[in-house]
């Protein structure tokens, strides 16, 4: 009861946690797990990451952010007032846990593998909160949008390089392949560097409004006015799984596969109601 009155406060007064600015763009923040695994490696969601997991092998979906026209991410918009230490604390699974369809939680387990750390709930209100969607809408939009990522030659390109280094520009021109040459703008890769070397950590696609309805394609691509100030460097590591395969000769990796999109949760027209508020990258 405490929290919905607390909830329904927030909604009434002015807050700090509710900061409002225009949604300009939306960005799809992918994870690549085994360099998340690399840089914690005691997260439980790396306990049995091997390549025969789908997050072993493919991109797997961190956030959907409603975005400024400055490019930075509106966050914690009409939360708890706790929500933003709790999410910094890590004290995730303590958190506001969002309702969702059995169909659809069964597609986050397998898409979204920071629900083992409950990492989900410091996400939904670090950034989904900002997006006005119920959980519902949000979550379908979601999975509809990282299924989408499965299928493009980025992420059969990443999955080819596991446990090798890889270039910033053949990942580049790999997305180009699927979605034009003039789209490169519309992706950036974030690194982190353990012991002096860069690690693919996440994958960021920048979309107009229109693809939380129309879903992946060139058209729904948002790309920023200013070239792209990447933190990954032309070479970068593509870490393998924490946890080998058994058995001396580890059979070749299969090719990456699109999960299907729940049907229980319809996806809406979108709203693009004025939102708010800038942080830091997902941790």
């Amino acid at each position: 009861m405490r929290r919905w009155l607390l909830a329904l406060a927030i909604l009434i007064l002015p807050a700090a946690g509710a900061r409002a600015d225009v949604t300009d763009h939306y960005a799809l923040l992918m994870v690549w797990m085994p360099g998340l695994c690399k840089l914690e490696p005691t997260r439980v969601e790396c306990k049995e990451l091997t390549l025969r997991r789908y997050d072993g092998l493919n991109l797997a979906f961190m956030a959907l952010q409603s975005a400024r026209p400055g490019g930075g991410a509106n966050t914690f918009c009409y939360t708890m007032l706790d929500d933003e230490d709790m999410d910094r604390s890590r004290q995730w699974c303590d958190m506001y846990r969002p309702k969702i369809s059995d169909a659809l939680t069964e597609q986050l387990q397998k898409l979204m593998p920071v629900t083992q750390s409950c990492q989900d709930r410091g996400l939904w209100a670090r950034y989904a909160s900002c997006t006005l969607y119920s959980p519902a809408d949000y979550y379908s939009r979601a999975v509809k949008l990282a299924s989408g990522v499965a299928g493009t030659q980025l992420n059969r390109k990443i999955a080819a390089a596991i446990g090798e280094t890889a270039k910033l520009s053949d990942l580049v021109d790999a997305f180009k392949a699927d979605f034009g040459e003039d789209d490169g703008n519309a992706v950036d890769f974030i690194c982190r560097k353990i012991q002096g070397k860069s690690h693919l950590l996440q994958v960021r696609i920048t979309l107009t409004t229109r693809a939380m309805t129309k879903g992946l394609a060139p058209e729904f691509l948002w790309k920023p006015p200013a070239p792209l100030r990447r933190s990954c460097p032309e070479t970068f590591l593509v870490d393998a799984p924490p946890v080998p395969l058994a058995g001396d000769s580890p059979p070749p990796a299969a090719p990456p596969s699109e999960p299907g999109v729940p049907e229980s949760a319809p996806v809406p027209p979108v709203e693009t109601a004025p939102l708010e508020p800038q942080g830091p990258a997902v941790h």
